[in-house]
């Protein structure tokens, strides 16, 4: 069974042990946009909701190398009451609308604070779900979440050892001060931005487009036009958005689906 862009395999849930369902998304998606904190707008397709694989016997969740790593069996007894005793169920679907994505990103966060995830990790799922509320248009409460992320990164920096996962302390940095910008607060946006910026100029082993990104959106933020920094002012997006919207062909009306269990827990 597959879609467009997405096709179903079955993996062993590292929990519960039993074969799921999970859902994976095809390479062939094309980026129309990517904003300052690197999310990416795509064509006819989001992403973002299938980010988090659910088991659909135990409802633990995890991205798919968290949920492809085996763990000590402590840890499979601690995940495994905590699901338990959250009752939580997932009725399997291979589309997910905005609220079973959401609901996924939630449920994974829970799962992680109860495997006392690295800070981190916790930071990056959590903005993965402040993406999933930008792309659907609901600015309040991706701000509540970016902060959340931007809190986690900043307790991350202040404690913890890089790197993590794929993170270095320098993309940490850039992702504070990225985040910074887009809630408004220019000050500290800048202040971190500046620190990327003085340690390239001080090292010239670096991670190049990490720094320039950094170098463009601390003058971007100085100058009060962040928004732009990608290079297409607000205006022309807008209108692209418009025109996209108005080419695109009409779609039909998705079948109403039975809410899953973990919508109604982690909604």
């Amino acid at each position: 069974m597959s879609t467009e862009f997405t096709f179903v395999v079955e993996k062993n849930c590292p929990i519960c042990g039993k074969s799921t369902r999970v859902v994976k998304v095809k390479s062939r998606l094309v980026a129309t946009q990517v904003d300052n904190d690197y999310c990416c707008h795509y064509r006819d397709f989001e992403p973002y909701r299938y980010h988090i694989w659910v088991c659909e016997h135990c409802g633990f969740a995890a991205d798919e190398k968290v949920f492809l790593t085996a763990l000590p069996m402590s840890k499979r007894e601690l995940m495994g009451n905590a699901l338990v005793e959250k009752n939580v169920h997932f009725d399997f679907h291979e589309e997910r609308d905005v609220p079973d994505g959401i609901a996924s990103v939630k449920l994974a966060i829970f799962c992680a604070e109860v495997l006392k995830a690295p800070l981190a990790r916790m930071a990056g799922i959590t903005l993965r779900l402040a993406w999933i509320y930008r792309l659907s248009g609901n600015r309040d409460k991706e701000k509540i979440y970016l902060e959340k992320a931007l809190n986690l990164y900043i307790r991350s920096l202040e404690t913890e050892r890089y790197p993590i996962d794929t993170l270095t302390d320098s993309m940490v940095m850039y992702l504070i001060g990225a985040l910074y910008a887009d809630l408004g607060v220019r000050d500290k946006a800048v202040l971190y931005l500046s620190r990327l910026v003085e340690e390239k100029n001080r090292s010239p082993v670096a991670n190049d487009k990490l720094y320039r990104d950094a170098r463009r959106l601390w003058q971007a933020v100085r100058e009060g036009t962040a928004d732009s920094v990608d290079g297409t002012e607000p205006e022309a997006k807008a209108e692209q958005a418009a025109r996209e919207k108005a080419s695109a062909p009409a779609k039909k009306e998705a079948p109403v689906k039975k809410k899953s269990g973990f919508s109604r827990w982690f909604s």
